[in-house]
């Protein structure tokens, strides 16, 4: 498996300059499953997968609970059918709307008199 990712992700039809880093190629170009493995396949699969993913999740939380985001301006958005979910069609910009004040452990002190 590790030779196929190799060769896939060195095709020039695929990759312009696959030797080149360019992770900006990943914001306008939809891979399908047999052009991009991030984290290997099979049994032999990246040992930091589940990591990255819960990593991935806790800061896209983060976020959320820290910033209310809006659509950007003069922007459209079109749902489009993927599975069983519904995503925008193509990119979303975004745009921080407001800071949201989160409240640390240390304010919820609750005196007993």
């Amino acid at each position: 498996m590790s030779l196929y990712e190799q060769i896939a992700h060195r095709r020039q039809d695929v990759y312009p300059e696959p030797d080149q880093f360019k992770p900006e190629r990943f914001m306008h170009q939809q891979f399908s499953p047999y052009e991009y493995f991030p984290f290997g396949g099979g049994s032999r699969s990246c040992i930091g997968m589940a990591l990255s993913l819960f990593e991935m999740k806790l800061v896209l939380a983060t976020v959320l609970c820290r910033y209310q985001l809006a659509i950007a301006p003069n922007t459209s958005v079109q749902p489009w059918r993927r599975g069983i979910t519904i995503v925008p069609s193509k990119a979303c910009p975004m745009m921080v709307k407001t800071q949201r004040h989160v409240h640390s452990a240390r304010e919820k002190v609750i005196s007993y008199q």
